[in-house]
């Protein structure tokens, strides 16, 4: 045997054995000389070698690629549209007549008449009629009727606009405020001129000018001077002649923006009596009654606004030459401040001013008044105010405020019999204070829906009369407009006046003079009045209407002795031309 052979053999045995020892004991038992040998590693060179940043240019090359698309051809039909050509100016008529007829023998007409659109001129016309019968139970004839004409002319010129107006207004009302009975018609039966006692007209001629600048430079002196005459007479006799020129000057400086106003009111007053009021014979006449003076009153202020504020500083200056001779002055301030973009404008105030009551204010607030009311004009000695107004959104927007005011000689309204039959009204004048608290609000949903309500909450204090009589201690005012497709339009409006406190005397002397017998305190129920108006357009110049008014039908009385009437329905058309 060979040396490779016995070597082999060798391996063998040794591998049983220790395989058979594996077995046996789980050890290995291998005898021999071991010399562990360690092969060469294969190492990589991972040394940082420097990389240059500037690499080279590739060249880019765009291919085209000739592929023709196939679009098969496919023919649609449309459907006609309707185009709505917007003008650049809506077209206007020049005129627009109003008529229609009512309940209780009630004729309305109106006609406006105007030049339209004109660079150098304008002028218009306005005519307007209503009467009516009465209609009323249990009290005197209650005709009435109203008749207006007012035309005006306006020219523009460089940096100006001058401009005239003339007016007549004639009113009449009957003093039905008195019990119907048989004595009392055939008394009128008897005396028939003893009618005239219980109506009265009121003829109102003016005249008003006015020339008012157009400056777009705001450092030149903006001016609006205007000047109004009225010619005011009763069936009385009773007649008053009012001019009233007004300034308005403001010029910007600084900043600031400087303002003066100037009022010139001359008022010459001769009240007449020659019926049976107060117990005198029917026909004697009182004699007259004079009162003549002018008002001069000078109101500079300043004003400074900013993105976010508005301040205005100035005074009332007043020289009133009506009866004595009296000076008077009133601070005028107001200043509000924008949070969150007009969302929130709080702001303060304090007003005040010497006020003109004259013959023809008087009876446009209440017309039954006596032939020859006493003329006493009035100073408001402070109005302070303070409030929150803003928006809640671009649809609904609100002003809530709360006022302490006082005002000297305000004039107040009471009660008397007219002789035999048939009450009117005197005028006394007092010291009225009042705290007030109004919030308003409105809503417009786009142009559908528009919705406006009002509340004002009132606590008078008087001085010398018992009671802050005929004024209400609250009032809540709503209105609605529904508007269909501007076809069919709604409007609804609500009024409601609380209780009020009426002075009636019973055995009044000369109301010209003092009354030194305090009068009878009558209660005046609330009450509640609904208005409902109802407008067709059949096409954009012709309108059907219908007008409901005091849909309650309750026959309540703004003046003591003196109701409205009940449920007045009235319907016309109206058409443009």
């Amino acid at each position: 045997m060979n040396a490779m052979t016995i070597r082999t053999l060798l391996l063998t045995a040794l591998t049983t054995g220790a395989l058979a020892a594996h077995g046996q004991g789980g050890e290995y038992v291998i005898q021999g000389i071991f010399n562990p040998t360690i092969a060469d590693a294969q190492k990589k060179d991972l040394r940082p070698e420097p990389i240059d940043t500037i690499l080279p240019d590739r060249p880019v090359n765009f291919d085209v690629l000739p592929v023709k698309a196939r679009i098969p051809a496919k023919v649609d039909s449309l459907s006609a549209a309707r185009l709505n050509v917007v003008q650049p100016q809506q077209k206007l008529y020049k005129g627009y007549v109003k008529g229609g007829f009512g309940l209780y023998t009630t004729p309305l007409g109106e006609l406006y008449y105007d030049q339209a659109r004109s660079r150098d001129n304008a002028w218009g016309l306005h005519v307007k009629h209503l009467s009516s019968a009465g209609g009323l139970n249990d009290v005197g004839p209650s005709r009435y009727s109203y008749n207006n004409v007012d035309g005006y002319y306006n020219q523009y010129i460089q940096n100006h606009e001058v401009g005239g107006r003339l007016m007549y207004d004639r009113r009449r009302v009957s003093y039905y405020g008195y019990a119907d009975t048989d004595s009392l018609r055939a008394l009128q039966n008897a005396v028939p001129a003893a009618e005239d006692d219980l109506k009265q007209y009121y003829n109102d001629i003016g005249f008003a000018a006015r020339i008012r600048s157009l400056y777009k430079d705001s450092t030149l002196i903006a001016h609006d001077v205007g000047l109004e005459v009225h010619a005011y007479n009763n069936l009385s006799g009773s007649r008053e002649t009012n001019m009233r020129l007004t300034a308005d000057l403001s010029k910007a400086e600084q900043g600031d923006r400087l303002g003066l106003g100037i009022l010139i009111d001359n008022n010459a007053y001769r009240g007449e009596q020659r019926n049976g009021l107060f117990g005198e014979v029917r026909s004697a006449s009182l004699g007259d009654l004079r009162t003549n003076g002018t008002l001069i009153g000078l109101t500079p202020s300043i004003t400074r606004q900013g993105d976010k504020y508005f301040v205005r500083i100035g005074a009332g200056l007043y020289v009133d030459a009506q009866g004595k001779t009296s000076f008077h002055f009133f601070p005028n301030a107001y200043a509000s401040y924008s949070l969150f973009d007009d969302i929130l404008v709080p702001y303060l105030g304090i007003e005040g001013e010497r006020r003109r009551n004259s013959f023809r204010s008087l009876t446009r607030e209440n017309p039954w008044l006596i032939a020859r009311p006493a003329l006493l004009n009035s100073s408001e000695l402070y109005d302070v105010y303070g409030g929150l107004r803003g928006n809640f959104s671009s649809r609904v927007g609100f002003d809530v405020r709360a006022s302490i005011s006082a005002t000297e000689n305000r004039p107040l309204f009471v009660s008397a019999p007219n002789g035999v039959y048939g009450d009117q009204m005197a005028v006394v004048y007092d010291r009225v204070g009042s705290f007030n608290l109004s919030g308003e609000v409105s809503y417009r949903m786009d142009e559908v829906v528009r919705f406006h309500g009002r509340i004002d909450i009132t606590q008078y204090d008087t001085d010398a009369e018992l009671e802050p009589w005929n004024l209400p201690p609250y009032q809540l005012a709503l209105g609605a407009t529904y508007s269909l497709q501007n076809k069919l339009i709604a409007t609804l409006e609500a009024q409601f006046l609380g209780a009020r406190k009426a002075g009636y005397y019973e055995d009044p002397t000369d109301p010209s003079q003092a009354l030194p017998i305090p009068p009878v305190t009558r209660d005046l129920d609330g009450y509640l009045d609904l208005h409902l108006g109802l407008e067709y357009r059949y096409t954009k110049r012709l309108s059907v209407f219908l007008d409901m008014s005091n849909l309650s039908a309750s026959k309540y009385e703004r003046w003591y002795r003196y109701p409205v009437q009940r449920g007045l329905l009235m319907g016309g058309a109206t058409y443009s031309f």
